[in-house]
């Protein structure tokens, strides 16, 4: 069994941070998934013609899904955007 108290202090931390922002998924910030660069914009498109491994489902690809809790959500959530709002109490 793995331990998840890492994983649990970055959530954590995003939690914090995300409350603390001046931003909200109304008014997201530039690097949320409602900002500059959506997932679904030309970068993000990349990783479905790649497909496998990069696609948004496969191991790399799922990272960058802001809803999800990879890379990309914790990154969401301490910026409160709207795919993973920090405001939106667990």
């Amino acid at each position: 069994m793995s331990d998840n108290k890492p994983l649990k202090a970055v959530s954590d931390a995003a939690q914090q941070a995300g409350e603390a922002k001046d931003t909200n998924p109304q008014d997201p910030s530039v690097i949320s998934s409602g900002g500059a660069a959506p997932a679904d914009g030309n970068i993000g498109q990349i990783g479905e013609k790649i497909g496998g491994p990069f696609s948004k489902d496969g191991a790399i690809g799922s990272q960058f899904d802001a809803s999800k809790d990879g890379i990309a959500g914790h990154v969401e959530k301490a910026v409160d955007g709207p795919s993973k709002p920090a405001t939106q109490k667990k």
